[in-house]
């Protein structure tokens, strides 16, 4: 699948330097995953879908300010993100720092200085750090999300968890657990993947 138009596809009309940027992701996270297994994603159209596209599709969504992607991997979807969103810090957290060792390449071959790579867990990060936006795409339940999110949360952040065909369900139990909260679903514009929404939290 051609990158420009799937990229058109999920209503990002891309720089150059951004296509370029995007391309030299995906050749790195190729050549890593025959030494390092990075994800199951094995070919240029996997990776370009699975990974950039579907980490973009909540580009809508990303405000300006300090942002926290949680159990992030390799960089998915901060890495993505952080080349559309210059004007937002966003930092990536994970326990796996042999998956972090991708991002810290890809931060240092694209020069993102937008980007802070943190090798912790949620509850091992110090106290005096607060983020505008918390996102997470694979990491826990929304329930659980939210339960190691808010104390990061700064005034008036959002919570932004990337979910598929289990949101209202999981959206349903958490209206019940934290009713002071408000929180609906997003529908996410997708190259394959008609069920992918976005839970917002705030």
């Amino acid at each position: 699948m051609e990158l420009l138009s799937s990229l058109n596809i999920i209503n990002i009309e891309p720089t150059h330097q951004q296509i370029y940027f995007c391309k030299k992701l995906i050749d790195e996270h190729l050549k890593w995953n025959k030494i390092y297994n990075l994800s199951a994603h094995r070919s240029f159209d996997d990776v370009l879908i699975y990974q950039v596209i579907d980490s973009l599709s909540i580009s809508t969504f990303i405000k300006p300010g300090k942002l926290l992607d949680i159990g992030t991997g390799p960089g998915f979807p901060g890495l993505p993100l952080a080349i559309f969103h210059p004007k937002t810090q966003f930092t990536l957290l994970d326990a796996n720092d042999k998956k972090l060792a991708f991002a810290r390449q890809i931060k240092s071959i694209l020069n993102l200085v937008n980007v802070t790579i943190l090798h912790k867990r949620i509850e091992n990060m110090p106290t005096n750090l607060f983020f505008d936006q918390i996102m997470s795409r694979a990491f826990t339940d929304l329930n659980s999300m939210i339960e190691c999110s808010l104390s990061r949360l700064s005034p008036n952040g959002q919570i932004l968890a990337m979910k598929g065909a289990r949101a209202e369900d999981e959206l349903a139990i958490a209206k019940t657990t934290y009713n002071k909260s408000k929180m609906w679903l997003e529908k996410l514009p997708h190259v394959v993947n008609q069920q992918r929404v976005l839970a917002i939290v705030q």
